[in-house]
C-alpha cells in the first residue's frame, strides 16, 4: 500500500501527464453518430496500455454483427473497441470499463471543443467528463502503481468500447457476448463522482401509428382525423402513465438524483416525446405517430412491462382505433446488492480519495453496463469522474474539474492497491 502523503507527492509529479493524456484523447473528434474515428483513438491507446505490461489489442465488431444489432442510420467506420489484460497473479479478477465514443460537439462553445483548454482549474473540452477524463485517470493511476511497484489486488481486464451513447447496442454488449469481459468484480468509470451508483433502470422505446383516413379540409365528414384519433391514444397512455409512475423501487437514488427530483427512490417512467402527423392545412391527416419510451425499475420484469403497454392498444383497437406499435428494447436493468463486499470496497477507495462520504444508490437513466453484467453476473459499481451538474457532460462547454481528476487517480490506487495507510503511520 501507499500512504496518502506519498500519493499526494507522485500525483504532482504526473499532473502534466495527466492533462497531457486527456488532451490527446479530446483531440482525436469519437463523436457518434457517425463513429469514424475509433480505430484512431484505439490504435493510440493500445501501445499506451502495452507499456504499462498489458496484453492490449484492438477488437473490431464484425459488420455481420454490427449491421444486424445496430439498425441505425448515419453511422460509418469500423466499430473499433479496446481489450487489455493483465495477469497481476493476484486471487481476483476485475473489469474496468468506460467508454470512448462522445456525442456530437454542439453549440455554444466558448472554447474549440475538441481542444483541451485548461482555466480556471478545470479541462474544458467534448468528453473530458463523460468520459475520456476516465480513461486518463487510469491511464495515470497505472503509471503510478508500475513506477512504485505497488502490488496489484486484482488481475485487470480493462474494456474501451464504443457506440454507448447511441446503443442499442455497443462495443461493451459485444464483449459481454463474446465472454471477455473477465473478472469476479466490474467496475464502470462512466458517470459522475458524486456518489456510487449500484442500480439502474431498463429502457424499451416504441412507436404508435394511428390510421385515419384523408380528405379535403373542407369536407371533414368524408375523412378520419388521425391526429384527433391519436388524442384518444394519448388520454390512455396518461392514464397508465399515472399507474406506472405511482412505483417505486426499493433502491434509493443516489442524493444527486435526490436532489434534483425529489423523488427518494428510483421509479418507472413512461413518456410521450414524439408526435408527427399530417402534410398540410388543408388536408385531413390520415396518419399520426407517436413515440416515447418505458424506463422500467429493477424489480419490474420487462416482459410485463411490455404486456403492459400493449394491453393498452389492443383494448383501444378493439373500441375501433386502427393503430400499429412497434417496440425496441434497449439496456436492461442493473442492480448490486448495496451491501455486498464489492460496493464496500469501491465506496471505501472513493471515500479515501475524495475525502467525504460517498453516498450509494440509484440512477433513474440506462446504461449498457446492465447489458454486459446480466451476462457475466458480476457486481457493479458505477463511478466516473465528472460532477453532476457543473460538468454539464452532453452540453456546451463540458469540463472536468483537475481536483476530481487528481482525485480520481486516488481512487483507482486505492481501489487496485488498498487503502491507504493512516497518516500517523504513514512513511
Amino acid at each position: 500500500m501507499i500512504s496518502e502523503h506519498e500519493l499526494e507527492r507522485v500525483l504532482r509529479e504526473r499532473e502534466s501527464y495527466l492533462v497531457e493524456c486527456l488532451s490527446e484523447l479530446v483531440s482525436i473528434p469519437t463523436f457518434v453518430p457517425p463513429g469514424e474515428k475509433y480505430g484512431e483513438i484505439v490504435d493510440a491507446l493500445v501501445p499506451k496500455f502495452e507499456r504499462l505490461g498489458f496484453d492490449a489489442r484492438r477488437v473490431d465488431m464484425p459488420a455481420e454483427i454490427y449491421e444486424e444489432k445496430q439498425k441505425q442510420e448515419g453511422l460509418s467506420g469500423e466499430r473499433a473497441n479496446l481489450l487489455a489484460e493483465k495477469d497481476c497473479g493476484a486471487k481476483e479478477g476485475i473489469t474496468i470499463y468506460t467508454h470512448l465514443d462522445v456525442v456530437p460537439a454542439g453549440e455554444g462553445w466558448d472554447t474549440p471543443p475538441f481542444q483541451a483548454v485548461v482555466k480556471n482549474g478545470r479541462i474544458y473540452g467534448r468528453g473530458t467528463a463523460d468520459s475520456k477524463g476516465a480513461v486518463a485517470a487510469l491511464l495515470t493511476a497505472l503509471s503510478i502503481i508500475q513506477e512504485l511497484g505497488l502490488e496489484c489486488k486484482y488481475n485487470l481486464c480493462v474494456a474501451l468500447t464504443t457506440d454507448e451513447e447511441i446503443g442499442p447496442y455497443s462495443g461493451l454488449c459485444y464483449f459481454a457476448d463474446e465472454g471477455l469481459l473477465r473478472g469476479d468484480y466490474f467496475l464502470c468509470m462512466d458517470g459522475e463522482n458524486e456518489n456510487i451508483c449500484i442500480a439502474a433502470n431498463g429502457v424499451f422505446t416504441w412507436e404508435i401509428t394511428v390510421f385515419g383516413r384523408s380528405c379535403h379540409s373542407s369536407l371533414p365528414m368524408l375523412g378520419e382525423n388521425a391526429i384527433e384519433l391519436a388524442l384518444k391514444v394519448i388520454e390512455r397512455l396518461r392514464a397508465l402513465k399515472e399507474r406506472v409512475e405511482a412505483r417505486t423501487s426499493a433502491v434509493k437514488c443516489v442524493p444527486s438524483i435526490a436532489k434534483m427530483t425529489n423523488c427518494e427512490f428510483i421509479k418507472p417512467v413512461l413518456n410521450i416525446t414524439m408526435i408527427e402527423g399530417g402534410v398540410k392545412e388543408n388536408i385531413i391527416p390520415g396518419s399520426c405517430t407517436l413515440r416515447g419510451d418505458r424506463r422500467y425499475i429493477p424489480e419490474e420484469d420487462l416482459s410485463d412491462a411490455e404486456a403492459e403497454f400493449i394491453a393498452v392498444l389492443k383494448d383501444l383497437r378493439k373500441e375501433g382505433i386502427n393503430l400499429a406499435w412497434k417496440i425496441k428494447r434497449g439496456y436492461p436493468p442493473m442492480l448490486t446488492a448495496q451491501d455486498s463486499e464489492w460496493v464496500l470496497r469501491v465506496k471505501r477507495a472513493a471515500s479515501a480519495a475524495f475525502g467525504c462520504e460517498k453516498e450509494v444508490g440509484g440512477v433513474q437513466g440506462s446504461l449498457d453496463v446492465g447489458y454486459a453484467v446480466q451476462r457475466t453476473k458480476q457486481p457493479v459499481c458505477a463511478f466516473g469522474v465528472g460532477d453532476a451538474v457543473e460538468s454539464n457532460a452532453h452540453g456546451p462547454n463540458e469540463n472536468v474539474r483537475l481536483a476530481d481528476l487528481r482525485n480520481y487517480v486516488k481512487f483507482l490506487v486505492f481501489l487496485l492497491t488498498g487503502a491507504p495507510h493512516d497518516a500517523s503511520t504513514a512513511d
